[in-house]
């Protein structure tokens, strides 16, 4: 009688052992399946992030709730243009920026700068229409790769538009709208980077202060590609 007991014992000890791995390797497969599958569900996320030209400089960033317009953060200014979503391009910029000369301000008469007065007024006929010339013209000579900078100050409820033009020499000239100092370097409104005679802000894409208190901005003259003279003159309305 003992060892048939013995025997039963054995049997189902026998049977269990088989429900017991299997009990493990179904927590094993749903570890694995956790690990897996723990990617990235959009509808898990919370509010989305625009990654562009709201802060390139790797701060914070404006969010962007869906249906609505990006709300900026702390320390941050709502893009006042078109700018471009490259964030290592946005980078380059203002640290080029951030290293430039000052640009000259005023009109030197004669040679090189007559001619450089002249295509901005040309230009502006057709990219600034209805509106009058704002401060002194801004100009400097750079190598490729130059930048030089003029601090301007927007007004609440006007509107503005940066032109500008290069002389020989220049093959591609860029304006870029910045931060002023003390604030968080960010930029703003990008004209086109090719060609000689940039934009910013042409007729009903002026730059406009989004506040209700005046706006000190950074207008960055940048020579792409080649080297020479280059030229910007506020307009405003």
């Amino acid at each position: 009688m003992k060892r048939t007991a013995f025997v039963v014992g054995l049997l189902l000890a026998g049977l269990a052992v088989p429900s017991c791995k299997k009990k493990d390797q179904g927590q094993d497969a749903q570890f694995q399946q956790g690990q897996s599958g723990g990617m990235y569900n959009p509808s898990d996320a919370g509010p989305m992030v625009n990654q562009g030209a709201g802060a390139p400089d790797g701060g914070a960033q404006p969010v962007c709730q869906p249906g609505q317009p990006c709300q900026p953060q702390p320390g941050q200014v709502p893009p006042l243009g078109a700018v471009g979503s490259d964030p290592n391009a946005l980078q380059s910029i203002i640290a080029g920026a951030l290293s430039g000369t000052s640009a000259t301000i005023g009109l030197l008469t004669g040679g090189e700068m007559g001619t450089l007065e002249q295509g901005i007024k040309m230009k502006a006929q057709t990219d600034a229409k209805g509106m009058k010339p704002e401060g002194q013209l801004m100009s400097a000579k750079l190598q490729q790769d130059g930048h030089a900078q003029a601090t301007i100050t927007l007004e609440p409820g006007k509107c503005y538009t940066i032109v500008g033009f290069a002389q020989l020499g220049v093959m591609a000239y860029q304006i870029n709208v910045l931060t002023a100092p003390p604030m968080p370097p960010q930029v703003l409104a990008q004209s086109k980077a090719t060609g000689v005679d940039p934009t910013v802000g042409a007729n009903e894409n002026c730059v406009r202060d989004p506040y209700p208190t005046p706006l000190p901005v950074t207008v960055d003259m940048h020579v792409i590609q080649g080297q020479g003279l280059v030229g910007a003159q506020v307009y405003k309305k």
